[in-house]
C-alpha cells in the first residue's frame, strides 16, 4: 500500500493534513487501513472517495466504470463482469457524486481566455410530444448547456434544463461566469 501522499484526517491531532509528515503506517493490508503515529487514529484507505463504502474490489469497480465510460449497456457489463444492473447503477450514482463534489471543491476562480459553450438535446423516456399526463415530471425532452475550457477541454460546468429559453441560457451563463476569476466577454456565433 502507498504511503505518500497520506495524511492523517483525524482533526484533533498535531499533525491534522500534514502531507507525508512520516506519522502515517500501515495498519492492515488486507483490510487497507492506515494509522497515525501521532494521535493512533485509524482510518480507510478509501476514506474520501467513493470506495469508503463498497466491499467490491477497486479494481472490478473501477473495470465496470471504465466500460460505462466505453458506453457498453449495463447487460453487456453483466456479461463480463457479473455484475447486477442495480450494483453498476449504484456505483455509477456514487462515483457521480463524489465527482461533483470533487467538482466543487476545485473547479473555481478559473482564468480562462477562450471557452466552448454548446447545447445538447436529448429526451428522458420519450419526447416531448409523446408525454402523457401520467408520465413522471423528469421524462420528455431535456436540454444539456456545457461550457469547456479551450485548449485543455476541462469540463467547466455542466447545466441541464426541461426547456430551451433565454432564461435557461441566461442562469447557465451566469454560473459559468461565476466560475472564471476573470471578468469575461461573451460572443455568441449562434442562437435561433
Amino acid at each position: 500500500m502507498e504511503l505518500k501522499g497520506r495524511w492523517c484526517d483525524q482533526p484533533t491531532c498535531p499533525d491534522f493534513r500534514k502531507v507525508d509528515a512520516g506519522n502515517i503506517k500501515v495498519h492492515s493490508r488486507v483490510e487497507q487501513h492506515f494509522y497515525c503515529t501521532t494521535c493512533l487514529h485509524t482510518f480507510s484507505a478509501g476514506k474520501g472517495t467513493f470506495f469508503e463504502t463498497l466491499r467490491s474490489e477497486r479494481a472490478v469497480v473501477l473495470d465496470v466504470l471504465k466500460l460505462l465510460g466505453e458506453r457498453n449497456s449495463l447487460r453487456a457489463i453483466e456479461r463480463l463482469k457479473h455484475c447486477p444492473p442495480n450494483t453498476v447503477l449504484h456505483w455509477l450514482d456514487l462515483a457521480g457524486h463524489h465527482l461533483a463534489a470533487v467538482s466543487d471543491a476545485f473547479i473555481h476562480d478559473l482564468r480562462l481566455t477562450q471557452a466552448q459553450v454548446d447545447e445538447l438535446w436529448t429526451f428522458v423516456k420519450k419526447k416531448q410530444e409523446h408525454r402523457q399526463s401520467d408520465d413522471p415530471p423528469e421524462a420528455g425532452d431535456t436540454w444539456i448547456w456545457r461550457a469547456i475550457a479551450l485548449p485543455s477541454r476541462l469540463r467547466v460546468i455542466s447545466y441541464i434544463s426541461h426547456e430551451r429559453s433565454e432564461a435557461d441560457a441566461t442562469a447557465f451563463l451566469a454560473q459559468f461566469k461565476a466560475l472564471c476569476s476573470l471578468a469575461i466577454n461573451f460572443q455568441l456565433t449562434s442562437w435561433p
